[in-house]
C-alpha cells in the first residue's frame, strides 16, 4: 500500500478524482494563503505542504509515479526497472530505503525541495503543470484572477479605454483596461501581474477579463457585418432617393432604387466591423413607414394607392 500523505494533505483519499482534487486545493489555499494569513509562519508553511501535494497529484504522470511508488517515486533519476529489480526493498541508489514509503527520502521537507528547490543546497527551481511556479529563491507567482467584464455593443465594435475598479488581494485595484475594437462576446483580455500579489517575492498572477458583450445599440453583428433597420417612406421607396445612414464610423450614402420592396436589404461596404485591416460590411434592411397623420385626404390617397396592389 503506497503512502498517501499527500492525498492527506488535502483531506482526499487515494481514489479521489482530478475535481476532487482541484477543489479541495482552492479551498485550502485561499484559507492558507500568505496574503491572508500575514506574520503566521504555521499557515506559511502549511501553504507549502497543500501546494506541494497539488503539484504532484494535478499532475497524471507525477500521480501516477507517487500512488506506485510513495514519494521515493519523484525522487530526481528514479528508474522504475531498479526498483523491480530490488523487489522496491533495497536502494540503488545507495543506502537504506524503503520504496513504499517516506523513510530513506527525508520525509514530506524533501519533497518541497525537489518539486520547488532550495535547502539541502539543491538550488534549483521546477515549474509543475498545475500547480504555482516558485523561483529559486522560494518565492511566488500569485494566482491569476479571473472576472467578467460587460461592456456595452458599441465599446465592442470600435473598441475604447475603460478604467475598472477591480477587487483583488481584498482591496479595490483602479485599472485601466483598453478594448479592442471589433473583440467579440466571450473573448478574454489578460492583464499582465495585475491579479493576486505574489508570495515570499514571487511575481503578482493575472487579471483575466471575459468580455459580455451588451446587446444594446441600434446595430445587431452577423459575424464581422453589422445589420441596422432603417425607416424610409413610401416616397422614398417608390421614387428611389440617396439617404444618408449613421454608421459606427460616421455617415454612409446609401442610394434606395425606384420601387424598392420593404425587407430589402442593401449594402454599405467597409462600415461594418473592423479588425486590422480587415472590414466588414453594413446591412441596411428597410423598412417602408406610413404617414403618422389620420385625415380625410390622406385617407382618399391610401384608397387609392390600395387599388395598385
Amino acid at each position: 500500500m503506497m503512502n498517501d500523505d499527500l492525498y492527506k494533505e488535502l483531506g482526499l483519499s487515494q481514489g479521489a478524482t482530478e475535481s476532487e482534487i482541484k477543489k479541495a486545493y482552492r479551498k485550502l489555499a485561499r484559507k492558507y494563503h500568505p496574503d491572508a494569513n500575514k506574520d503566521n509562519p504555521q499557515a506559511e508553511e502549511k501553504f507549502k505542504k497543500i501546494s506541494a501535494a497539488y503539484a504532484v497529484l494535478s499532475d497524471k504522470k507525477k500521480r501516477d509515479l507517487y500512488d506506485k511508488y510513495g514519494i521515493n517515486g519523484l525522487r530526481d533519476g528514479f528508474d522504475e526497472n531498479q526498483w523491480r529489480q530490488y523487489g522496491g526493498g533495497g536502494n540503488p541508489f545507495g543506502g537504506d530505503a524503503n520504496f513504499g514509503g517516506f523513510s530513506g527520502f527525508g520525509g514530506m521537507e524533501s519533497i518541497f525541495e525537489t518539486l520547488f528547490g532550495g535547502g539541502r543546497g539543491r538550488g534549483h527551481s521546477s515549474r509543475v503543470s498545475g500547480s504555482p511556479p516558485w523561483s529559486t529563491a522560494g518565492g511566488q507567482k500569485g494566482a491569476d484572477v479571473k472576472s467578467t467584464l460587460e461592456i456595452d455593443a458599441m465599446d465592442a465594435i470600435i473598441g475604447k479605454e475603460l478604467e475598472l475598479l477591480v477587487p483583488i488581494s481584498g482591496e479595490q485595484k483602479k485599472l485601466k483596461v483598453k478594448i479592442p475594437r471589433g473583440i467579440e462576446s466571450g473573448k478574454s483580455i489578460r492583464l499582465k501581474n495585475q491579479g493576486s500579489r505574489g508570495a515570499f517575492g514571487g511575481a503578482s498572477g493575472d487579471l483575466i477579463l471575459e468580455l459580455k458583450v451588451r446587446e444594446n445599440g441600434p446595430y445587431r453583428r452577423q459575424g464581422d457585418n453589422l445589420i441596422l433597420e432603417k425607416n424610409v417612406t413610401i416616397g422614398q421607396a417608390w421614387f428611389g432617393e440617396t439617404i444618408t445612414v449613421e454608421t459606427p464610423w460616421g455617415e454612409g450614402k446609401l442610394r434606395v432604387p425606384p420601387h424598392t420592396q420593404g425587407g430589402t436589404r442593401m449594402r454599405i461596404k467597409g462600415h461594418g466591423i473592423r479588425k486590422g485591416e480587415s472590414k466588414g460590411d453594413l446591412l441596411v434592411h428597410l423598412n417602408i413607414v406610413i404617414p403618422e397623420a389620420t385625415d380625410k385626404k390622406t385617407d382618399e390617397l391610401i384608397q387609392k394607392l390600395e387599388k395598385k396592389y
